[in-house]
């Protein structure tokens, strides 16, 4: 039988980390890396590392022995911060911390990264009703989204210049709910569900032919928002749900 891979999840607390725990286990070993508190749900099986993602010694230290890397972890913003003070926190932690991962992942030799990039990428594009394709160029909507961005292109430097395997994930509305939340009209759906996000995650890991790919993160149902075309092709992946089902959109209209 072949040895489990060990997965390091950053921000391992959030709402994708704990969908990645809850969809993942049965197929990775963890190594699991929270900012400060640690939740009450993780198994003792699972390796734990309480650090920050701009403290380059830590992550070298955390990515030491891990098989691949997913690096979701980042500031945490709320309503109303000034927008100097957001550009500040994403240069300084954001973009400082995903270089860490990378650089970590390059001196420990971790083949894979999936990095969780963002929708507002191409944000500009779902502002003026332009569907959004992984091979045309970035138009952030923020800082947020441009920090992003940042991260694909240091992914695609670090994936031609060592052969890391990197893949961005430009993830849309996922609440970490088992259902959208809100009425979506179908094919505008922005909802990505939670195993959704764990099957694409799981088949970036195994797709070991592949040496850089950005693929849109969302379920079925947000096919006039984004092209989800090449993750088919691929990687195989499938959504299992969609945000635009019948049930769904009566339920909150």
């Amino acid at each position: 039988m072949a040895e489990r891979k060990k997965l390091l999840i950053t921000g391992a607390a959030g709402k994708i980390g704990t969908a990645l725990r809850k969809h993942l286990r049965h197929r990775y070993d963890f190594r699991l890396m929270f900012h400060s508190q640690i939740p009450d749900d993780v198994d003792e099986k699972d390796e734990v590392v309480v650090s920050d993602i701009s403290n380059f010694e830590a992550m070298v230290e955390a990515a030491a022995g891990v098989d691949a890397i997913a690096h979701l972890a980042l500031f945490r913003t709320w309503q109303g911060m000034p927008n100097a003070q957001r550009a500040q926190v994403t240069f300084n932690v954001d973009m400082k911390g995903t270089y860490n991962i990378y650089e970590a992942a390059r001196i420990n030799r971790v083949p894979t990264v999936v990095y969780a990039s963002t929708n507002h990428v191409t944000g500009m594009n779902e502002k003026e009703d332009i569907r959004s394709e992984p091979d045309k160029p970035v138009r952030p909507d923020g800082i947020y989204g441009a920090g992003k961005a940042f991260g694909e292109a240091l992914g695609r430097f670090y994936a031609d210049q060592y052969g890391i395997r990197v893949f961005c994930l430009r993830i849309a509305n996922f609440n970490g709910l088992d259902e959208p939340g809100r009425d979506y009209e179908p094919g505008q759906s922005r909802w990505f569900s939670p195993r959704d996000i764990a099957q694409m995650t799981w088949r970036c890991i195994e797709a070991e032919d592949l040496k850089f790919e950005i693929f849109y993160g969302v379920s079925r149902g947000g096919e006039e928002k984004w092209d989800l075309s090449n993750a088919r092709e691929l990687i195989g992946f499938e959504p299992e749900d969609d945000g635009s089902l019948p049930e769904h959109r009566a339920k909150y209209k």
